[in-house]
């Protein structure tokens, strides 16, 4: 599971797997798809670019869940959806969590994850890491759907192919 996340207009966090867990070819897929010169793919800075590669992305073997929160600080959304997706995963029997490197939340996301898996126990039921967008690019689609879904009008029709399912949950 690719994780990343987005600001705008409410608290986004958009969970990236390979259905059927071709991680690598995706990738590498991926990985043609930059600019030269680019280490990655960030959605904000793809103005011209987005349709098509919305269009390779919703052809590659790749499902969505969006976990959103409205109206809460970043400080209580974050965490909160982190459970939740933790909670799920758990559920689903999945081994592995990719966030993207933010180092102003790592220490925190460390703890609400080991804190969510202790009260599923689940502890090392599930390896979790945040790494640098670049070497990860499963985190580049999470972006996309995350920008997406944040941006409105057409773009969340335009990823709904790679989405499963949108959980809102409310603040509390």
């Amino acid at each position: 599971m690719f994780v990343d996340e987005s600001k705008e207009r409410g608290y986004y966090i958009a969970a990236a797997a390979s259905a059927r867990g071709d991680v690598a070819k995706i990738e590498q897929r991926l990985r043609k798809l930059r600019h030269s010169g680019r280490s990655s793919i960030h959605f904000n800075g793809e103005q011209n670019r987005r349709d098509m590669l919305l269009r390779e992305c919703c052809q590659m073997d790749v499902r969505v869940t969006l976990y959103l929160m409205r109206g809460a600080k970043d400080i209580v959304a974050r965490p909160a959806l982190l459970r939740a997706l933790v909670e799920d995963l758990v559920d689903a029997r999945a081994s592995s969590l990719v966030l993207e490197r933010d180092e102003s939340v790592e220490h925190a996301d460390r703890r609400t994850i080991r804190d969510q898996l202790q009260r599923q126990q689940a502890l090392g039921t599930i390896a979790y890491s945040h790494e640098q967008r670049s070497q990860r690019p499963l985190l580049w689609i999470a972006d996309a759907v995350a920008w997406c879904h944040q941006a409105g009008g057409q773009w969340p029709t335009k990823a709904a192919p790679m989405v499963d399912k949108v959980i809102e949950l409310e603040r509390p």
